[in-house]
């Protein structure tokens, strides 16, 4: 290949990479410009002086982004988490099954994996073109309040403390409100569970309450985390691990909703975490 055919090889490569509008301009610019440098100097070692012609076509203008690359960061994070999440609740919805089957579970959550990346593409690609038409300039935003809500803790502990008396007694719960004989008998709990796995979530219940209690004069936010994640794989090993009452129909029900218990409490808990990096990057 003769030099002239090297440099018109290279241009192609960068001007295919620009718009149409400024690749003629831009062809007979570097054309003339390789011609002259390779003029007492190898042609090869002047396109490699150069660099890769995307290297090129980008010093002739910002190439079309779809996602701003200050965005790549949260949008994988939110992919991947997300993705994780999705397969998450599908295995969680199948542990709760009578009859298990983990890889078609699996194999149906990945068109949801699917949608659920497309959609984030589409939403961070709006973004970018927001941020384009109608540049946006920076202002603080409403300052975190860092003092201890009591109120909002307090409620918190009695609404919890409350939920805890229900689940010691269903039953008679049930009865307080008066509720036929039926309703009381399927809110039984299942002898299985008594034997190990009651008392452990009735201990788990109980450091919630401490924990509650202990945070209204002084939250603890790491120690909060690790027992949200504590929480989470106790409650998906109390779910999985057998009935818990005594009739299908309320052990189904109540597995389902502490099954989307867990995945609320999981997407907290990465918010939560992820501010107490910020919080804490701040403070060193």
């Amino acid at each position: 290949m003769t030099p002239d055919e090297l440099i018109d090889r290279y241009v192609a490569d960068v001007v295919a990479l620009l718009p149409r509008r400024q690749r003629r301009d831009v062809a007979q610019e570097l054309r003339a410009l390789l011609t002259d440098e390779s003029a007492d100097r190898d042609v090869e070692a002047v396109l490699a002086s150069f660099g890769h012609p995307a290297e090129v076509a980008a010093r002739y203008g910002p190439p079309v982004t779809l996602i701003d690359p200050v965005d790549t960061r949260r949008f994988l994070s939110l992919g991947i988490g997300g993705a994780l999440l999705i397969h998450f609740g599908a295995f969680l919805g199948e542990i709760i099954k009578p009859v298990r089957d983990f890889q078609g579970a699996a194999d149906a959550a990945w068109p949801v994996v699917f949608a659920w990346l497309g959609l984030l593409f589409v939403g961070f690609a709006l973004r970018a073109w927001h941020r384009r038409r109608r540049p946006v300039r920076w202002s603080p935003g409403r300052a975190r309040n860092e003092h201890v809500n009591r109120a909002g803790r307090i409620a918190a502990l009695v609404f919890y403390a409350a939920g805890t008396a229900v689940l010691l007694d269903p039953p008679a719960a049930v009865r307080t409100v008066g509720l036929p004989q039926p309703a009381i008998d399927a809110l039984t709990y299942h002898e299985r569970f008594l034997d190990v796995r009651g008392p452990v979530m009735f201990a788990l219940l109980l450091t919630l309450l401490v924990g509650e209690a202990v945070a209204i004069w002084r939250p603890w936010p790491v120690t909060q985390l690790v027992h949200g994640a504590v929480t989470c794989a106790v409650l998906t090993w109390l779910i999985g691990s057998g009935p818990i009452f005594v009739t299908q129909a309320a052990d189904q029900t109540f597995k389902e909703i502490t099954a989307l218990i867990i995945l609320v409490s999981l997407v907290d808990l990465a918010v939560r975490l992820r501010r107490t990096h910020a919080a804490h990057a701040l403070r060193h």
